[in-house]
């Protein structure tokens, strides 16, 4: 009895001493306890819209404004200006052709007329009359750059980083825009805009992929609406700032200090992208690229923190933008699928487009209201498009606009029961107004299913298969002298077979962005579709 009373109270004894640390000790082992996480979940534990979300959409919407008014100003400087007779020979000529002045333009000689105040690049240049053909060569230049840079740039984007492209990028484009601003023959300034649409394809490539990288799911929606609709809303705005700036060369010149914010901008605040470092394989480097986003949300990283390295790790030719020949068939076929959707939203919108601007009056009246009407199609999107998900917002746009399309066809035909050029304008607006909402939607869906080791050069490929569909569009509205019906068919069919490929694409709204080509081959074959965010509550 003796013995056990000496054993219960030793041990009560030091119970009682260790007691006290017990607790301590405990709490110590689990903080030095490592904690895994995803790239994803760590950027979501970081804020969802912190200041440097904020930072990112404010600086690529006014990149987006300056694409705006850049192809904007282009296009109209280009056109004939206001101008007004000095002799009674011009004034005869114009009641003669019934006050069509472009028809007696033309038959003019330099001291007939005199130019309004606004300075032009076809009166400076002489690309009018006889020699109104070398102004399409400005487009088409344009364009050729356009494709020839957002595939190019991608792929540099995807082996050395997205801001160590951009920020180059931004500054050659700046130098470029004040030099097309001081060019001093056509030929030269024909130059410049090629290299201008080289760098701007590249640009819109990759500057979407780095802000669906910046930005966690919860907002990556809203940001991306907001960056898109300032390439429909810039239009209005543009149309009344290149309205009031009568010399396009001081237009060039705003334009130069603009694109200079924005490079500063994107030098100072925003880091390089995680998700680039994470499907390398640098894991440290992807953790001071999240060390920066917590300095600039002032939100701290947990100390214990590890980062959850992707699927697998290829080679560097197996993570490039031809890893996607080695991964299952479909995949395959969804990518090809990608690639028919980019190039039929391109087909659509430049073919509705170019149909909406060839309504009679002002030039700048009517980009303003070309402008406004994207409106509503872009509050749409932020409104549902985390609320359906991507992929049922994109069906049910392209629901939308094959009605239009077969309103408007049916009202060419006549079958309607009152024909009316107004049905068929609204038709073909609110087509428009979808298609630019779809192609909002088509860069942000891309950037969620293409792996973070291939995601520039594959988004930047789709783009470039866009122009195909863009080159085509100008072909096949000549349809429309032949038959009106024609160009509507061939819009509605492309938009129906669309319609089939993306049903049978999964959707990625909540999804971790995939890193590898295992990751991605998971998605599309519905294996890996963890949620890190619930979005189908957020209106």
């Amino acid at each position: 009895a003796v013995v056990s009373t000496q054993s219960t109270g030793i041990f009560l004894l030091c119970f009682g001493l260790t007691n006290v640390k017990l607790p301590s000790i405990l709490l110590r082992k689990g903080h030095n306890r490592n904690m895994k996480q995803s790239v994803e979940e760590t950027l979501i534990s970081l804020g969802n819209f912190g200041r440097l979300q904020l930072i990112t959409t404010a600086v690529f919407s006014l990149y987006q404004f300056i694409a705006c008014v850049v192809a904007f100003s282009v296009s109209i400087t280009l056109k004939v200006p206001e101008w007004g007779c000095v002799t009674e020979r011009c004034k005869e000529l114009v009641s003669q052709n019934s006050g069509e002045k472009l028809a007696s333009f033309c038959q003019l000689g330099s001291s007939d007329y005199r130019w309004s105040d606004r300075t032009n690049i076809a009166t400076e240049y002489g690309v009018y009359c006889s020699s109104a053909y070398l102004a399409a060569l400005s487009i088409s230049y344009y364009f050729v750059g356009y494709a020839v840079g957002t595939t190019s740039l991608g792929v540099l984007a995807d082996r050395y980083g997205r801001k160590r492209v951009v920020v180059p990028v931004l500054l050659i484009y700046t130098g470029i825009t004040g030099l097309v601003a001081s060019s001093t023959s056509y030929s030269q300034f024909l130059f410049l805009r090629g290299i201008s649409g080289m760098l701007h394809g590249g640009l819109q490539n990759v500057t979407h992929v780095l802000q669906a990288e910046l930005i966690p799911p919860k907002y990556r929606n809203t940001c991306n609406t907001v960056k898109e609709g300032m390439f429909g809303f810039g239009l209005s705005i543009s149309a009344i700032m290149l309205y009031n700036i009568t010399s396009w060369r001081l237009q060039f010149v705003i334009l130069c200090v603009l694109l200079g914010v924005c490079a500063m901008v994107v030098t100072t605040f925003l880091p390089e992208s995680p998700f680039y470092f994470a499907g390398k394989g640098d894991m440290e480097r992807a953790m001071d690229s999240l060390q920066k986003i917590s300095r600039t949300n002032k939100v701290p990283l947990p100390q214990s923190l590890i980062l959850e390295r992707p699927t697998k790790q290829g080679t560097s030719s197996s993570e490039s933008i031809f890893g996607v020949l080695s991964v299952s068939f479909i995949t395959k076929l969804g990518v090809l699928s990608l690639f028919y959707a980019f190039f039929t939203m391109a087909l659509l919108l430049y073919c509705l487009s170019y149909h909406v601007s060839a309504v009679p009056g002002d030039v700048y009246n009517n980009s303003f209201i070309m402008g406004l009407t994207s409106v509503p199609a872009y509050y749409w999107l932020y409104k549902y498009g985390d609320k359906l998900g991507r992929k049922k917002c994109l069906l049910n746009l392209y629901i939308l606009t094959m009605c239009s399309l077969v309103v408007a066809w049916c009202d060419a035909r006549g079958t309607m029961l009152f024909r009316s050029i107004t049905v068929q304008l609204l038709a073909f607006v609110t087509a428009r107004s979808c298609m630019l909402a779809i192609a909002s939607l088509m860069y942000l869906y891309t950037s969620e299913l293409y792996p973070s080791s291939a995601r520039s050069g594959l988004v930047g490929l789709s783009s470039m298969i866009a122009r195909a569909g863009a080159i085509l569009s100008s072909y096949v509205l000549v349809l429309d002298t032949y038959d009106p019906s024609l160009v509507y068919i061939i819009c509605l069919v492309a938009a129906a077979l669309c319609f089939v490929l993306l049903a049978r694409l999964p959707d990625t709204t909540g999804i971790q962005l995939p890193q590898t080509f295992a990751e991605c081959d998971a998605v599309f074959q519905g294996k890996d579709n963890a949620v890190v965010e619930d979005l189908s509550r957020i209106a």
